[in-house]
């Protein structure tokens, strides 16, 4: 088959449209939010964001974290470009304020990143009802009223802006040895359907919104996740001898989810929406270095 002058010309093209290399992954002057920016993932992706050229505002409803981690932005030479906005996601109305402050601090908000979530121990048939609805409530709620305060101002601003929500791999692996994260599980696929759907809905503005399913990683709030405060004693117990023999794979660096979730914020994502990519070494697809021994299971009777 001949390689024709319309072939040359083509290809041609693909050199005349390629952006330069390292503006493909900055995100210099653009304006991010990240919800939970203050402890763990979220402060690993405020970081990255900083470093690649953003701004951001960050909001969390500790006033400890606060205290933590706004220093450490600023020895890193980024305390003009980080801001903390006190805030509860389960709230909507805080939710509208936050997007507000954002643009009023920074004159826009061209990137939003909801890592802002919470989660504790106990079997579906021992949990209280307190702790589906608070986890759902943060979870589910607060990831809703991100994307839709954001994705407004983007569409009224005409703003081809990026969205990254975190979920988990825990909706199609589930975990830890014997379960007990059904609420957790269950907020985190509704998280996977709620980009799909809005996905489909942002994408004619321009905006793309995409999930990272993290598997385990080391961050404060996983070191001090318990079991519910409202099961039993006994229960909790029985919970805490299950996961010291839950060892499939180690922790997956944080850093690795966060620039997973970096990279979904730059123009090398813009062709991409609706996706959930799982972050997790490979637990998902059963590709892990330990397996748990045998006897750490009960014999079939």
């Amino acid at each position: 088959m001949a390689f024709t002058e319309s072939d040359k010309a083509m290809l041609e093209g693909y050199i005349a449209s390629a952006r330069p290399f390292a503006d493909m992954f900055s995100v210099k002057d653009k304006v991010a939010l990240v919800t939970g920016g203050s402890s763990g993932l979220g402060f690993d992706i405020t970081l990255r964001l900083l470093q690649g050229g953003a701004k951001v505002v960050i909001a969390s409803n500790s006033r400890i974290e606060e205290e933590a981690s706004m220093p450490l932005f600023a020895e890193q030479g980024f305390g003009d470009d980080v801001k903390f906005c006190f805030t509860d996601v389960r709230e909507e109305a805080d939710v509208e304020k936050l997007v507000a402050y954002t643009v009023d601090t920074f004159g826009s908000l061209d990137i939003f990143v909801n890592s802002a979530a919470i989660w504790n121990y106990a079997k579906v048939y021992d949990l209280p009802k307190e702790d589906l609805q608070l986890v759902f409530e943060t979870n589910v709620y607060g990831a809703f009223y991100g994307v839709k305060h954001v994705s407004k101002y983007m569409k009224e601003h005409g703003i081809a802006g990026k969205i990254v929500l975190i979920s988990s791999n825990s909706p199609i692996m589930p975990y830890p040895v014997f379960g007990g994260y059904p609420h957790y599980a269950s907020s985190k696929a509704a998280v996977m359907g709620l980009v799909t759907e809005a996905a489909k809905e942002l994408k004619r503005y321009g905006i793309m919104i995409n999930s990272i399913a993290p598997g385990g990683m080391v961050t404060p709030g996983a070191a001090g996740n318990l079991a519910s405060e409202l099961i039993t004693e006994e229960q909790q117990d029985e919970f805490y001898e299950e996961l010291m023999v839950w060892q499939v794979d180690g922790q997956l660096p944080v850093d690795q989810v966060g620039m997973m979730a970096y990279t979904f914020c730059t123009p090398v994502a813009d062709g991409i929406t609706g996706e959930t990519i799982v972050v997790d070494g490979g637990a998902t697809h059963n590709i892990v270095k330990y397996q748990a021994a045998i006897d750490a299971f009960p014999e079939e009777e």
